[in-house]
């Protein structure tokens, strides 16, 4: 059998395409699976609307300490509704697909990995290990962050926004599933910025003075990216930039502590 070094690019090619499968066929029998637990996936993203909602328990009982009623979120339970005919089976399929590739996340890293690891150096090995170990760690506390914070504030704010009392807010389950799940991946993919200023500033792509001198630039880029990542709505976009935001200062003090030039 011939080493990676003695392959050709169309072998490389070949075997690549061999990986791309295998991970094709992980997701699809992942969803095969995760189809069996549509419901169970549909009440676990709903649950950031519940009155029972660990958050929302949180907060209601804050708002009791502090007699500051305006702090209780998510109160009051409300019905979700469906316009399309093929709406919920659609919303099945969907749901099958998203939980098939978390279900099959580890093994489609590793897969792809174990085709890119063996033509890297010793070094650039570890580091690459390393890189994806810490990369993995940021995005699942992002998706917990987004998950138990950031939704639940974002449902009951936009549930609740009355714009007139003529209006009546019929919110469909698509709709929710959306904003929770972009919000929810958007703060995963928010909280891998403090490794991606630490290896710019590692790279010499850019300096720690660059980065405290240019805040208000920085601010104006996050609002940006979170009016990108979000559903469309103001008070989306506000809730994710600003958590980005803070993670901007954080990664500054970061690096400068790890005396990095």
């Amino acid at each position: 059998m011939k080493s990676r070094s003695e392959m050709t690019i169309l072998e490389h090619l070949a075997e690549l395409r061999m990986v791309l499968l295998r991970v094709i066929a992980a997701i699809a029998l992942g969803s095969v699976i995760a189809f069996l637990f549509g419901k169970n996936i549909l009440d676990f993203i709903t649950q950031v609307s519940n009155p029972q909602f660990f958050t929302n328990r949180w907060f209601c009982r804050l708002a009791t300490l502090l007699n500051s009623p305006e702090l209780c979120i998510n109160s009051t339970p409300f019905g979700l509704v469906n316009i399309e005919l093929a709406g919920q089976f659609s919303l099945h399929i969907k749901l099958a697909v998203f939980g098939g590739i978390i279900l099959t996340a580890p093994y489609c890293i590793t897969a792809i990995a174990s085709f890119i690891l063996p033509a890297l150096k010793d070094k650039e090995r570890k580091q690459s290990v390393k890189f994806l170990l810490v990369s993995f760690v940021l995005f699942i506390v992002g998706i917990a962050f987004g998950y138990f914070v950031i939704a639940p504030i974002a449902v009951h704010f936009l549930a609740n926004y009355n714009l007139s009392e003529i209006i009546v807010n019929h919110i469909t389950v698509q709709s929710f599933i959306a904003t929770v799940s972009q919000t929810v991946l958007a703060m995963g993919l928010g909280f891998e910025l403090p490794l991606v200023i630490y290896y710019l500033t590692k790279w010499h792509i850019i300096k720690i003075d660059v980065l405290k001198r240019n805040r208000p630039v920085a601010i104006v880029v996050l609002l940006t990216l979170a009016a990108i990542i979000t559903p469309p709505d103001v008070f989306s976009m506000i809730i994710v930039a600003v958590p980005l935001w803070l993670l901007y200062e954080i990664s500054i003090f970061a690096t400068k502590w790890a005396k990095i030039n």
